[in-house]
């Protein structure tokens, strides 16, 4: 149907929010290969300087004078580790994966922007990264920031010409002979730290951005008399809403306050679960510039500072947030043209980018893509066939984070801080982190220090009330986009237009402890709820994954029991308890023994044997445990039922509602049939390193065992963990950190750091990170490599 003329004319009065300067710039250019004059930036060092010590693992300290050596140093090191992932990457970015590797073949591992065909990855990445858009990013940042990244992009071009000179023998045989390896310029490491940006937001419409298409002008009066939007039929799959693509990515995180450390200083964990392939995998590094920066952690591959870690001073770690960072706006297109629009009363013509990509076999395939003023165009008729575009709608995608190009300017800004507040007033100063909550403490601080202090589009209730055609998933309404009264509003505080300022977003200071395990800000401490916030940020008063309860169940526990320490967190975190079987396990034997045998499709099934299993079972996913494979089955066959638990949520009792398991007939005959399925199967009585392995190290002769679960059972101690760290500050010494990198340094199978940390991770031999010159010293592999160029 078409938007109601009454309320069209009732929002044209409205306010009308300002597109930044970013946003302008990023729709202009037709593709990647349409060049705009760059703005001016400072002049490269013409030398590079840069020391790498490598320690246990592989892990590089990189130490340098400058910026510019400081990059160059690093990416060299990451290069040396993973060369043939990031040069596949590079060719992904540059939109040029069908020249290389065939239109209909898929990227190859899963990343923030799923696993597409490479010709709709092709063209989404020269619409949405074209030139325009990176040289606007690029003129964003300061000189330093400009000399980290020519520097980083000079190591890694150092080591591509070592190993096309025939140097470095036996190291990334899948590329090093390749065609498609080649140098790189500012240019691609901008255009990826741009696609970084946009995890949480374009990245997960790829393909829709990329197919989305107009219509025949030239079409039956009947097809467009239908092709208006059904209101009451557009909710969606809310899953499909997740950055990536799909549900699953997320994190854990802690920091404990001075009241419960009992020191002056407090205790921070870092426990992302994220990718353990490809080019969004973690790098764990060092990096050392005398007087600014002393900062070690963890970084997603080709970003050139740390993302989250800890300094002397120091520690934060991040989780992925519910806030949205897109919105969809309905338009109402011109009768005569389906690439004209109603603005305010006004036709505007919506800006086509002709795309050609070229592939492997020689054909040249073009598409137009088009944006509006507010984004580009959007399909979801995959999703729902009435959210396609039709000759009267269509759909455009207004993205928070195309709008944003200080992102990476706030991680810089953090890896030079020198305390928590200063770490504090960075985040709210910039206001540039993207798509994620930070945990944090400091030395000498007693604060433990949550926020969701990041860019969100500015959609307050109020406003969705206001303009809302309908509610497509939580948080993500379908707005009229007929009216400047129903674009986002502009805060006092906020450095951007369309953003909500640092005060009108959650944060949290306490002394006792925060956490988060991907729900939203609202519990991030069960005393101390945060409410009142906009619908777009996240969800309150609503039940809580089962990860989230495991996790502050742990967490008061050990407060209430005794002092928390990194040696009790670093074994709390691995502990791998399953909370769907604390509190369920006993209900279900006590019905489901007395009645053995149980009839399942009129068949008797025995299920004492499966009762003394689980009675005998320690409620973990341990390596030795036995029961948790059986406990996983039954599990995941009634998790989805909404009469699961007899005892209702209430948001006055969060962590320990909803409770009660609902043992009835249906849930017996779930047992007895996830028995007879294991039994069969002759898995029974399955300890978990027996079935249970690490799954991204193909090449390895014998597999790894991996303990843990999934979140959905109520794991903590999840099966894709990637970096890991508990760092507190002893007083009177040097920070003290112990970290995994799970799947290792290298993904290069050739290399003697692609599955040593993976072993000690699953031997839970934490890692005693070297941080002093002297602890570097002591913990050297092999002598310093001295770079210079």
């Amino acid at each position: 149907m078409a938007l109601p003329t009454t309320l069209r004319t009732a929002l044209s009065a409205g306010i009308t929010a300002a597109l930044s300067t970013a946003l302008i710039l990023s729709g202009c250019g037709s593709d990647s290969s349409s060049r705009r004059h760059p703005a001016p930036v400072p002049v490269p060092p013409e030398s590079y300087h840069a020391t790498i010590e490598r320690t246990t693992y592989g892990i590089p300290h990189i130490s340098a004078e400058s910026y510019g050596g400081l990059g160059y140093g690093y990416g060299y090191a990451l290069a040396e580790d993973n060369l043939c992932v990031l040069a596949d990457a590079f060719v992904t970015f540059k939109g040029e994966r069908s020249l290389h590797f065939g239109k209909d073949n898929h990227t190859p591992t899963s990343s923030t922007f799923g696993q597409p065909r490479n010709l709709d990855a092709d063209f989404f990445f020269r619409f949405i990264a074209n030139d325009g858009t990176v040289e606007t990013f690029r003129a964003a940042q300061d000189e330093q920031f400009h000399h980290l990244v020519a520097g980083f992009a000079r190591g890694y071009n150092r080591y591509v010409s070592e190993i096309q000179a025939g140097d470095h023998g036996g190291r990334h045989a899948d590329c090093r002979h390749e065609g498609w390896l080649r140098a790189i310029d500012e240019q691609d490491m901008y255009r990826r730290l741009v696609v970084l940006n946009l995890a949480g937001s374009s990245s997960v419409w790829l393909g829709e951005i990329a197919g989305a298409q107009p219509p025949s002008v030239v079409l039956d009066a009947r097809r467009q008399q239908n092709s208006g939007f059904e209101i009451a039929s557009l909710a969606l799959d809310p899953d499909r809403f997740y950055l990536g693509q799909a549900f699953g990515l997320g994190s854990n995180t802690y920091s404990f306050g001075s009241d419960t450390t009992g020191t002056d200083s407090g205790i921070n964990f870092a426990n992302p679960h994220w990718y353990l392939e490809g080019i969004d995998r973690f790098y764990q590094v060092h990096l050392r510039l005398p007087g600014e920066i002393d900062i070690a952690g963890a970084s997603i591959m080709g970003a050139p500072m740390v993302l989250m870690g800890f300094s002397n001073n120091l520690a934060w770690a991040h989780t992925v947030s519910t806030a949205r960072r897109f919105g969809f706006f309905a338009l109402q297109l011109a009768p005569d043209d389906p690439t004209v629009y109603i603005y305010d009363g006004q036709r505007r013509q919506m800006q086509a980018s002709e795309i050609t990509v070229e592939t492997l076999d020689g054909e040249q395939i073009t598409r137009t893509l088009y944006r509006s003023h507010m984004g580009p165009m959007v399909t979801l008729a995959g999703l729902n066939p009435a959210l396609g575009w039709s000759t009267s709608q269509a759909l455009t995608i207004r993205d928070v984070n195309l709008e944003n190009p200080r992102s990476f300017q706030n991680f810089l800004a953090w890896n030079r801080a020198n305390s928590l507040q200063a770490f504090i007033d960075a985040k709210k100063n910039v206001l540039g982190i993207p798509w994620v909550n930070t945990a944090a403490a400091g030395r000498d601080d007693g604060r433990a220090f949550y926020s969701d202090i990041t860019v969100v589009p500015n959609l307050p209730d109020s406003l969705v009330s206001q303009c809302r055609l309908a509610e497509l998933s939580p948080g993500v309404p379908l707005m009229v986009g007929t009216s400047s009264g129903c674009a986002w509003r502009t805060d006092a505080d906020s450095p951007q237009p369309g953003a909500f300022g640092p005060s009108r977003l959650p944060s949290l200071t306490s002394t006792e402890y925060v956490a988060n395990m991907n729900d939203s800000h609202w519990l991030s401490n069960p005393g101390t709820p945060l409410e009142g916030y906009a619908a777009v940020i996240g969800q309150e008063r609503y039940p809580q994954t089962l990860r989230t309860r495991m996790g502050h169940t742990q967490a008061l526990e050990l407060i209430a029991q005794t002092t928390p320490t990194s040696e009790n967190i670093r074994e709390l975190v691995l502990s791998s308890r399953v909370y769907s079987a604390e509190q369920g396990k006993d209900a279900l034997l006590a019905a489901a023994c007395p009645a053995s045998p149980i009839m399942v499709d009129g068949t008797p099934v025995d299920v004492s044997d499966a009762c003394d299993i689980l009675a005998a079972w320690d409620n973990t996913g341990n390596l030795d445990a036995r029961g948790a494979l059986l406990w996983s089955r039954f599990w995941n066959s009634v998790r989805s039922r909404s009469d699961l638990f007899t005892t209702p949520f209430s948001h006055l009792d969060p962590v320990n509602t909803p409770n009660g398991l609902n043992t009835g007939p249906q849930t017996l005959t779930a047992f007895a049939q996830a028995v007879r399925n294991l039994s069969n199967a002759g898995q029974l009585d399955a300890a978990v390193r027996d079935y249970q392995h690490y799954p991204a190290k193909p090449s390895l002769d014998e597999p790894i065992p991996l303990f843990g679960g999934s979140g959905n059972e109520g794991y903590f101690t999840v099966l894709n963990n990637t970096y890991m760290h508990v760092v507190d500050f002893p007083e009177g010494q040097p920070v003290r950190a112990y970290t995994f990198l799970t799947h290792s340094q290298s993904s290069d199978p050739a290399s003697e750091h692609y599955a040593d940390y993976t072993r000690a991770y699953s031997d839970k031999q934490w890692h005693a990170f070297p941080f002093t010159d002297e602890a570097i010293e002591a913990a050297r592999i092999q002598p310093p490599q001295v770079l210079e160029e």
